[in-house]
């Protein structure tokens, strides 16, 4: 009995290393196949548009929107913010009387006359003034705009002066004209003299002479 079950193990055994023994020979002649490397690009690109594609399913479409016009400040704000008015002008044309360095005796009346133009797009209007803004007036008064003058139009400026007896030698005086507001706008207009001759000199008035008792 004892050997009976010897041989039985052993045939078991026989079994069990011819079925390894097969089953090593189909997997020689049998090998896996080869997995291909995957393309690093391809699976970049794919990858790519897997993220493009969720972002715009994510992300609602945008609405158009119109661009905000910038606010532009009219002629009119610009001259209330900085007093002047920019439809104001005037350009010197000519001295139509006394050009400059002429020569004057002390105390010589004369009278200045420019010839000047509006060359503003504003008329200029009565309350308007030509006024004094350097040097010496030399008795001479603001000249008054008596009627309106219209953009192109032109007037002679007068004014009335005395050759100073105070001092000799160049003489000078600068005026502008200037709106109802005195806002001073346009050329400026210059009168030049040359003093000569004697200057007189304020004499001290004499004082009777005492009578001794």
């Amino acid at each position: 009995m004892r050997g009976s079950r010897v041989r039985l193990v052993l045939a078991a055994l026989l079994i069990v290393i011819f079925v390894l023994v097969l089953a090593l020979m189909r997997a020689a002649n049998n090998p896996a196949p080869e997995i291909a490397p995957a393309d690093v690009h391809e699976v970049q690109t794919q990858a790519v548009r897997k993220f493009i594609s969720e972002l715009t399913a994510a992300v609602p479409a945008a609405a158009t929107l119109a661009p905000t016009p910038i606010p532009r400040s009219s002629p009119t704000a610009a001259a209330a913010l900085s007093g002047t008015p920019n439809c104001l002008g005037l350009r010197f044309m000519r001295d139509m009387t006394i050009p400059d360095n002429t020569e004057m005796t002390p105390a010589e009346v004369f009278t200045k006359t420019w010839l000047v133009e509006n060359s503003g797009s504003c008329p200029w209007r009565p309350g308007f003034q030509v006024v004094l803004i350097g040097g010496l007036a030399m008795g001479g008064s603001p000249f008054k705009v008596a009627q309106t003058v219209g953009p192109g139009g032109s007037i002679q400026i007068s004014i009335k002066m005395v050759a100073p007896t105070n001092q000799s030698g160049v003489t000078q005086g600068t005026w502008k004209m200037a709106d109802a507001d005195g806002v001073q706008f346009g050329d400026y207009l210059s009168v030049v003299i040359v003093v000569s001759g004697p200057t007189r000199i304020p004499q001290a008035t004499a004082t009777a002479p005492t009578a001794r008792p």
